[in-house]
């Protein structure tokens, strides 16, 4: 009797050169044929250098390509600080791929959001239908990319996963001054009591879900991330036990360590803006029972295991992505902060 192979799917990937497009490609690459899309150059098979925002570009490359399914990955981030250009990227390009979607009849479409159109000090669980309540640009153009799709032709298949802070060893970014903190035995410091908790996401699940979701038929938004929370102070300890640093935690008074943070934002010495100052000492955990509920997500992981991964990968790690999440940090004036730190 001859074996009928199953043809494989095709899944275009938006955003494929950045972090998170790399994870993709990996989880999928085996059982998947992919068709891989950026503004930026990767040198992959299968790459196609298409800018989403570009209409007429992404309906040709879908128009020859006809994947099954398309995985929008691709976002400017916190590190852009322009209105125009992060709107035209992440809504715009959101459009026009939308519009590709309906006029080629798409199979699925998946789009990842963020927990950023949150931001404030949630005392519970937040669920689905919170309305937002964010002011940085990244997180409202990531809500109004949500607001499109949901209220798109309704016989498409569209599903949005809700994303807090994602992490993979390959991961490094602003995360990695936390890292060189620890590695070099500085004090880690704390904006008030550190009682907040901060949901992360294993990357590895997110594209395990991703893949659950393609048998999914009409429209669904779903919160994803660990379920296990530490607080800040909690994880800052676990890390210095794990590692065996010297670091020891410190506190800082909130509002005065808050107002430092946004002096030096003001004045560019920071990579950070006024949202990730809120974040360290905001409490942001989005209720994840939906997920588990119809898709069956399991997290293993908490947030401090995955961090502390990252960590060990980052110490290992001598080649970092140019660009994006997976970029090593822009220290700035936290160089001046670890010298001193050395000796608390």
């Amino acid at each position: 009797m001859t074996n009928i192979k199953t043809k494989k799917k095709k899944i275009l990937i938006t955003g494929s050169s950045g972090f998170l497009g790399q994870v993709a490609i990996n989880y999928f690459k085996k059982n998947y044929n992919l068709i891989l899309v950026d503004k930026k150059i990767l040198h992959k098979k299968d790459f196609y250098k298409v800018d989403i925002t570009n209409y007429l570009a992404i309906e040709d490359l879908i128009y020859n390509k006809r994947p099954d399914i398309i995985l929008h990955l691709a976002s400017e981030i916190f590190d852009i600080n322009n209105k125009a250009e992060i709107d035209n990227n992440n809504v715009n390009g959101t459009i026009n791929l939308l519009k590709a979607v309906e006029k080629f009849k798409i199979k699925n479409f998946v789009f990842t959001s963020t927990f950023s159109i949150f931001e404030k000090d949630y005392s519970e669980l937040i669920n689905e239908s919170e309305p937002i309540s964010c002011n940085n640009l990244y997180g409202l153009s990531k809500a109004e990319a949500e607001r499109i799709l949901l209220s798109s032709n309704k016989n498409l298949n569209i599903t949005i996963f809700r994303c807090p802070v994602i992490l993979d060893k390959t991961r490094a970014h602003r995360l990695g001054i936390l890292f060189e903190f620890l590695k070099n035995n500085c004090a880690l410091w704390i904006l008030g009591q550190g009682e907040n908790k901060i949901q992360f996401l294993s990357a590895t699940d997110l594209m395990s879900m991703i893949e659950k979701s393609f048998k999914l038929k009409g429209k669904h938004i779903f919160n994803i991330g660990t379920e296990k929370n530490f607080t800040v102070k909690e994880i800052f300890h676990f890390l210095i036990k794990k590692t065996q640093s010297k670091s020891k935690v410190l506190h800082l008074n909130k509002k005065i360590g808050l107002l430092f943070l946004k002096i030096l934002s003001s004045l560019k010495l920071i990579n950070f803006i006024d949202y990730h100052n809120k974040l360290l000492v905001s409490n942001i955990v989005m209720d994840i029972s939906r997920i588990k509920r119809e898709l069956f997500y399991n997290p293993k992981k908490s947030n401090a295991e995955l961090l502390l991964e990252a960590y060990k990968f980052y110490n290992k790690k001598k080649n970092h992505l140019k660009f994006g999440s997976g970029k090593k940090p822009e220290m700035g004036f936290f160089i001046i902060i670890k010298f001193f730190s050395r000796f608390f």
